[in-house]
């Protein structure tokens, strides 16, 4: 129980220590997103997502380093016109995570300050009080706890792949759960949406992106 208490007691405090910012519960609606283009040899590769919605909680372990979201999102892409021949399209969605500042890790420990302590005396003298003063040891324990940080960074989770058979693909994502752990600076994730074909003359891609959410 001891322990517990201080790595609680050493986490909050680092909490405060760093401004690690506190989560609050929130759901966001974001705006769809959809965009079009001509590949060079006459394929329209058009790709876009709709009723995205973001549900931000409270972290689960009750750290303001944890981060938590469900995120809805719908993705999909179309192929018209014509060109030369198809060799493939794919679809990808998923997410871009960023947080300003890593922790990496949180030591405890103590910090052990060892030294003199004077001791006062007040005694006869021979012609009045005498003052004399002795040197002793003296030790002082202080808890201390260390904090490794390391520079943010923005990583992709991806949540879905699909090869068009057709002329239209969707990759649909409820609920999905997003975490981004040991985060003590501000933290946000980003949807996304790609589309990549590939032809007998051209390489091609198309992508759109949402609105940035804060955690």
């Amino acid at each position: 129980m001891r322990v517990r208490l201080l790595i609680f007691v050493a986490a909050a405090t680092a909490t405060a220590a760093l401004g690690i910012p506190v989560a609050h519960a929130d759901t966001f609606q974001i705006k769809p997103r959809e965009q079009s283009v001509t590949m060079p040899d006459g394929w329209s590769l058009t790709v876009g997502q709709h009723d995205e919605q973001a549900n931000r909680v409270l972290p689960l372990n009750g750290i303001g380093t944890t981060r938590e979201v469900f995120v809805t999102n719908q993705s999909y892409g179309s192929v018209g016109g014509s060109g030369s021949t198809l060799k493939g399209v794919v679809l990808q969605s998923g997410y871009q995570l960023g947080c300003a500042v890593d922790l990496t890790s949180v030591t405890l420990g103590a910090s052990v300050t060892l030294g003199v302590v004077p001791s006062l005396a007040v005694g006869p003298g021979p012609t009045g009080p005498l003052l004399s003063g002795t040197l002793g040891p003296m030790a002082q324990v202080a808890p201390t706890f260390s904090v490794t940080l390391a520079p943010g960074k923005v990583v992709d989770a991806p949540l879905g792949q699909k090869a068009l058979e057709g002329p239209k693909a969707f990759i649909t994502s409820r609920n999905a759960h997003i975490h981004i752990d040991g985060c003590a600076g501000p933290a946000s994730i980003r949807s996304y949406t790609i589309m990549a074909a590939k032809s007998a003359e051209a390489d091609d891609s198309v992508a759109v992106y949402g609105d940035p959410i804060n955690l």
